[in-house]
């Protein structure tokens, strides 16, 4: 019977969802599917092998064990970004499934973002992701099923520049100028045939289509639970659902014959936040090893801050997340990484303060799958 495990990040995000999917991943690649549920082509999962240190934003975390991607109806993709990617990957054969209702980022969502992320600096990482999400509640829509048909693409693309003409006029000149100026290189042509260039990663197909090829479908999370939309901090959070909530919902809908589900908590053994936003006043950390630490500042999203972890924060977390799984029986575990880096950090302390029985607790000293090892809480 097929099992399910989820990736969950109980933070503002970069706790190692990356690591734990290649981890899980890496222990049956011929049978399993990386399914992206939330966020989209924003995300930066950090995967590092003997051969091979790689930040995915396109393709899911396993995609160097050649297992395939499948993207939801609740996320987004962008096309150039999949064409240069899949290129980069080509030796690994990456491979994409995509919900044909996953929504679509243009260059015109990119620059708006960027043009009111300079006025309003919440810590958008200026990728189009959340002005997507909002032109598509407001019914303007680009689909990746449309992205099989140039005419109905162009007309998408009409529209959607009528919309953002619209918008700015609601914006200070500021926002404005900044907006045509991202856009004054731009060439659409280049955008379209990128789409059409997708063909050799990329699959339309629904989740239901592909229940019955895969035995294991690891759900990888975006961002922190502490970012969610529902969860988080207003102004500072994402437009997604970072909880188990989408995949709770795709796979009550689409993957009735599950026979087990694992949650799988990642949290740093130090709380870190990149970009704006509060923070648990909690002591200052001194790390080691993190020479190779794959955030760095964004000239939108900001700086990547770290302090003491906060267990208030996780257990907060933990508290969200149960909401939306109340119904189903399922194992948790616990996944603490960059243990390396703080060596004085008592895991055993930590799960004596944290609300949540768990199955099984994983500690990451290092940044391969090689580096997880079983915690004894003895």
């Amino acid at each position: 019977m097929p099992k399910c495990s989820l990736v969950i990040d109980l933070g503002f995000g970069d706790a190692g969802k990356g690591l734990t999917t290649d981890f899980l991943v890496s222990q049956h690649p011929e049978e399993s599917l990386v399914v992206r549920f939330s966020g989209g082509h924003q995300i930066g999962h950090t995967v590092t092998t003997e051969v091979l240190t790689h930040t995915f934003s396109n393709f899911g975390s396993g995609s160097l064990l050649g297992v395939p991607t499948y993207y939801s109806e609740h996320t987004t993709l962008f096309p150039p970004a999949i064409v240069d990617e899949g290129n980069f990957l080509k030796t690994y054969q990456p491979k994409l499934y995509v919900h044909p209702l996953a929504m679509i980022t243009t260059f015109y969502d990119i620059a708006y973002n960027r043009a009111i992320e300079k006025q309003q600096q919440h810590g958008s990482c200026g990728l189009g992701f959340g002005t997507t999400i909002a032109r598509n509640k407001d019914e303007v829509y680009l689909y990746a099923n449309d992205l099989q048909f140039q005419w109905v693409l162009q007309q998408r693309l009409q529209s959607i520049k009528t919309y953002y003409k619209t918008q700015l006029e609601h914006q200070p000149k500021a926002v404005q100028d900044y907006y045509k100026n991202e856009l004054k290189d731009y060439n659409e042509a280049y955008f379209l045939e990128s789409c059409k260039s997708l063909q050799p990663f990329y699959n339309v197909a629904a989740l239901s289509q592909l229940a019955s090829k895969f035995e294991h479908f690891i759900f990888e999370g975006s961002q922190g639970i502490l970012l969610d939309t529902q969860h988080g901090f207003h102004p500072h959070t994402t437009w997604s659902y970072t909880t188990s909530k989408n995949a709770v919902q795709q796979i009550t809908s689409h993957l009735k014959t599950i026979s087990e589900i694992d949650i799988y908590y990642v949290t740093r053994c130090y709380q870190t936040r990149h970009g704006s936003g509060p923070m648990a006043e909690t002591e200052p950390v001194t790390l080691q090893n993190n020479e190779n630490e794959a955030n760095v500042t964004n000239e939108f999203q900001g700086v990547f801050r770290t302090q003491a972890l906060a267990t208030e924060l996780l257990n907060y977390a933990l508290s969200c997340d149960a909401i939306h799984h109340q119904n189903l029986q399922s194992n948790k575990h616990l996944v603490i990484t960059c243990l390396d880096q703080l060596p004085r950090f008592s895991y055993a302390n930590l799960i004596q303060k944290v609300n949540t029985n768990f199955k099984t607790v994983y500690g990451s000293y290092g940044p391969k799958r090689q580096d997880i090892k079983k915690l004894s809480l003895q």
